[in-house]
């Protein structure tokens, strides 16, 4: 097929401060067999040498145009690289991340056959110390966005924004929201508003992005920046849910959503929540009595305290502290 006659791809790159990765990643991206490419980099303010590296990929392929900003965030980022966009089909990427070799032709195809507005693909974590580890394979062919909404809220699916490849018409047909001010769970917010607005979602069960894990990051515990993130980001979902009037519907999956998010909040040590959400999840699992298959024996035992009381439930809590049992 003549490559002119093929769907346009953006690929939008926010970058800061990432000149020991930029490289790698741009080169994943140009080097791909599919040549119906623009690649958006959002030079979101870097001080390092990012911005060099970009420019002498900018001087080699045409295909290429980068956005200087001031540093802003990610989120809005993301956003100004979606509105230089003009692809039929986004593909997100992080600048720390790569693109595997072929992915993008076959991305192209699968939404093509199949008429799909987003393409869910599986990834590969990478970790300095180990050998690359198989994200969760998807288990549907073709699913509704409400459904697979229902899977992400079950924890049954990933949030990434770089692994789902989306109908830029998501965008230009739907008000899709940008919160400018939460960075952690901000692919999250996005995802939400997109799946919601998709008619149609397939998935591809082969790794499509190469996701590069700190693995000595990972072992710390949020900072109250980053904690006060996530509890924002999940806050927003349930809003953005009832204001589509889907509060009913998906009730039983955002009792789920909080309950993981309360006891996430204990192992993460921030406890200033924890009675409001226990008092909560009392509630929840006097609806949806199921709700108590997903907790261990000591969870369990946490909510029969406050099902009691909120003192007898705080004295227990306070219990678990002392004997570093949370």
């Amino acid at each position: 097929m003549n490559s002119d006659a093929l769907p346009l791809v953006s690929v939008i790159i926010p970058v800061f401060n990432t000149e020991k990765y930029i490289e790698d990643c741009i080169f994943s991206v140009i080097n791909q067999n599919y040549s119906r490419l623009e690649v958006i980099i959002v030079n979101d303010g870097s001080t390092d040498g990012s911005r060099s590296i970009i420019q002498k990929y900018m001087e080699v392929d045409r295909r290429i145009v980068c956005i200087d900003k001031k540093n802003e965030g990610l989120p809005l980022a993301r956003k100004t690289g979606i509105l230089k966009a003009n692809g039929k089909y986004i593909q997100h990427l992080d600048s720390d991340d790569t693109l595997i070799d072929g992915v993008i032709e076959k991305l192209v195809c699968r939404a093509e056959e199949t008429d799909a507005d987003i393409v869910a693909s599986s990834f590969l974590f990478c970790y300095p110390d180990k050998g690359p580890v198989l994200s969760e394979p998807y288990t549907f062919g073709e699913i509704s966005g409400i459904s697979y909404f229902r899977q992400k809220l079950n924890l049954q699916a990933y949030w990434s924004v770089w692994s789902h490849f989306q109908k830029r018409s998501l965008f230009l047909n739907n008000k899709i929201e940008t919160v400018a001010d939460i960075s952690i769970g901000e692919d999250a917010i996005m995802m939400t508003q997109l799946i919601l607005a998709a008619d149609r979602i397939v998935s591809l069960n082969i790794p499509t992005v190469n996701y590069y894990r700190n693995s000595s990051s990972m072992s710390c515990l949020p900072n109250e920046e980053k904690y006060k993130d996530f509890r924002a980001y999940q806050r927003w979902i349930e809003k953005y849910v009832s204001a589509k009037g889907l509060s009913e519907q998906l009730g039983k999956e955002i009792a789920y959503m909080h309950l993981q998010t309360a006891y996430t909040s204990l192992y993460w040590k921030q406890y200033g929540d924890v009675a409001d959400d226990m008092r909560r999840l009392v509630a929840d699992v006097k609806r949806y009595p199921d709700l108590v298959e997903n907790l261990s024996r000591r969870e369990r035992k946490l909510l029969e305290a406050y099902k009691l009381s909120t003192f007898w439930g705080n004295l227990r809590v306070k219990y678990y502290i002392l004997k570093n049992k949370l």
